[in-house]
């Protein structure tokens, strides 16, 4: 793969400044899920499967129409293998052309620490260039991009560094869903953290699949926003009237902000000599 120089790029990624903080809602196209964010007081934040997406569209939907200009709507490919080796980077950009989101996390790839090495690497390296070809076609529309830091070794998320230097993104997404689905837990996803806070610590994270602020207060500070779907259960959906659910919403959205403010782990402790600069 050649790292492409930053003047050679048109490239919308995601501003430092003005990017989703805090608690982010993994949201499906469901009568329930719509009407507790219908009623949410505060800002929202929203976190749409690009499976889901395409369901809206079919709807003749798009993240405007179905969520309303008030909440700031994500996209991402962090879905099942089978759908993702279905999705051409073709079909991806035309979905989020069409479904037109605030933010899109593109072009994800299979990296698992049981594959051969080059095989890790190699999806490491598609999982960027489909990010680069996405980014290069949305460089012209409101949608920013959030790209992935994939890799299961310094030198394959180096990968991801480099490019992420050259198109200037600072705030990216780290997948954490598949250390729970496949029953590994909190301890890896949680050295992954450190790791990355250690090799890149300018950059912001937002983390996918870990809303519980007991563990969230573990992370490198790095991380500033939660994705998941933990406040189904918070919220006890479907169990009480919906304006108790808001009210457990809003316990839990500052249950999060705070663990992701004021009680994360220092920043020395996971930076030192062993940062990446390539």
């Amino acid at each position: 793969m050649t790292i492409p120089k930053r003047k050679q790029l048109g490239f919308n990624p995601a501003k430092i400044d003005d990017t989703p903080r805090g608690t982010v809602i993994l949201a499906e196209p469901q009568s329930a899920h719509q009407r507790f964010l219908q009623g949410i007081p505060q800002e929202t934040k929203v976190l749409l499967r690009i499976s889901d997406a395409n369901t809206l569209l079919n709807r003749s939907e798009t993240a405007s129409t179905y969520y309303g200009d008030e909440t700031t709507v994500i996209t991402t490919t962090t879905v099942q293998d089978k759908y993702l080796s279905e999705l051409t980077w073709e079909r991806e950009l035309e979905l989020i052309k069409e479904f037109e989101p605030d933010y899109h996390i593109p072009c994800d790839y299979p990296v698992y620490k049981h594959d051969k090495e080059d095989q890790r690497r190699g999806h490491v390296r598609n999982c960027l260039e489909g990010t680069l070809w996405v980014g290069q076609h949305l460089s012209d529309v409101k949608t920013r991009i959030i790209p992935l830091v994939k890799g299961e070794t310094p030198s394959e998320r180096g990968l991801c560094y480099r490019v992420f230097d050259e198109i200037n993104a600072e705030y990216v997404a780290v997948y954490g869903t598949q250390y729970f689905l496949s029953g590994k837990g909190f301890s890896p996803l949680l050295e992954t953290l450190q790791a990355i806070a250690s090799e890149a610590s300018h950059l912001k994270i937002m983390l996918i699949g870990l809303q519980s602020p007991r563990l969230l207060e573990q992370a490198p500070p790095q991380v500033v926003a939660a994705a998941g779907q933990r406040w189904i259960r918070q919220v006890q959906l479907r169990d009480v009237p919906l304006s108790n659910s808001h009210r457990l919403f809003g316990e839990m959205d500052c249950a999060i902000t705070d663990s992701l403010s004021e009680g994360q782990a220092p920043l020395s402790m996971w930076t030192g000599s062993a940062e990446v600069t390539a």
